[in-house]
């Protein structure tokens, strides 16, 4: 894969305000220069519905899940709506997965929440066999198949990326995956995360430069920056809660801050886990600050290796489109040169 002098892109996060509304924003996003749709899933809208919906009204647009729980649906569920998908978007859809938290898989879905590596490389592996049409059959330690087969053809290829957190879901992506779906990755910590992509890659003997790098940016427009930082402090600050975020943010230079929201948390203190956002770590979570902060921060990212810049505005459902049209163009002119994960050190 070609990347040198590849541009940047912008993409959006969907759903925002209900599945109603996710084809109308795709279509503005579109109008407005945004090339991607990017869809998250917790307890709102389905990825795999919503994506298909945004196929049809929105024709042209790659559209991906970042990220889609692996354990919430099993590998034939997850391979059927991909081999939908692509022939929906004629080739253009990719497969995000993630091992989300204990409250979404453990707590809410009732499947288990263990054995991290081996789930994933044994989801990555499963669903590599899976859509490449072939029967599959498959006696691994998390996932039993036998005798599998697509009822159709998948159109193009489906490239699978991870989201990733920590060392070794990192080096596990750079081993199996076609790309990495980051969130909550300041731009100063990029080199030590993606170095572990990079490490992961270069140990299987692959190219890191063909590993995509795709990057969630939680972003508020606000001219009072504490304003922001406070609401990304209520919004997000239950995340910095859980295990992988947690683990995160201390490796990557949150140790107090990590420390503090993990013994708050312990207590059911709630105050005390939003006490413990430091403006810094505000800063690592979200894009915060007037238009052209927002737009400038976004462009160093770009400027730093992610290959594709998610925005997913932190607001009221009726300003997203005026969101949309002041962040449009901050990436024109943008150039990677090279994949962010080939120009990291491990």
């Amino acid at each position: 894969m070609e990347r040198t002098s590849k541009n940047a892109r912008l993409a959006l996060t969907l759903p925002l305000g209900g599945a109603d509304r996710a084809v109308e924003l795709a279509q503005h996003a579109k109008g407005k220069g945004y090339e991607e749709i990017w869809l998250a899933e917790v307890n709102g809208g389905d990825a795999y519905a919503i994506a298909g919906a945004i196929a049809a009204g929105a024709p042209g647009m790659r559209i991906g899940t970042a990220v889609v729980p692996a354990q919430t649906r099993t590998p034939m569920m997850h391979a059927m709506a991909a081999m939908s998908l692509s022939q929906l978007t004629q080739g253009n859809f990719v497969l995000g997965l993630g091992l989300s938290s204990p409250n979404i898989v453990r707590d809410w879905g009732g499947q288990p929440y263990d054995k991290f590596l081996p789930r994933m490389r044994e989801h990555v592996e499963v669903l590599r066999q899976m859509l490449s049409g072939g029967k599959t059959s498959y006696e691994g330690k998390t996932l039993h198949v036998k005798n599998f087969r697509l009822g159709g053809k998948i159109t193009g290829e489906v490239p699978i990326y991870l989201g990733a957190l920590n060392k070794q879901m990192l080096r596990l992506t750079g081993e199996l995956c076609d790309g990495v779906c980051l969130n909550m990755v300041p731009e100063s910590a990029l080199p030590q995360v993606l170095g572990e992509v990079r490490a992961g890659a270069e140990a299987a003997g692959r190219d890191p430069n063909e590993i995509e790098v795709v990057a969630r940016l939680h972003t508020v427009v606000v001219d009072d920056d504490a304003m922001g930082r406070n609401l990304i402090r209520n919004v997000f600050g239950a995340y910095a809660a859980t295990p992988g975020y947690n683990k995160c943010f201390e490796w990557i230079g949150f140790e107090d801050e990590a420390k503090q929201i993990r013994e708050a948390f312990a207590k059911k203190d709630r105050a005390g886990v939003a006490a413990g956002v430091s403006d810094g770590l505000c800063d690592a979570m979200a894009v915060v600050g007037n238009v052209n902060a927002v737009r400038d921060r976004i462009r160093a990212y770009a400027e730093a290796g992610i290959d594709v810049c998610v925005i997913n505005p932190i607001s009221d459902p009726g300003s997203v489109p005026q969101i949309m049209e002041q962040i449009s163009g901050c990436l024109d002119g943008v150039k990677c040169e090279g994949s962010g994960v080939m120009r990291a050190t491990s």
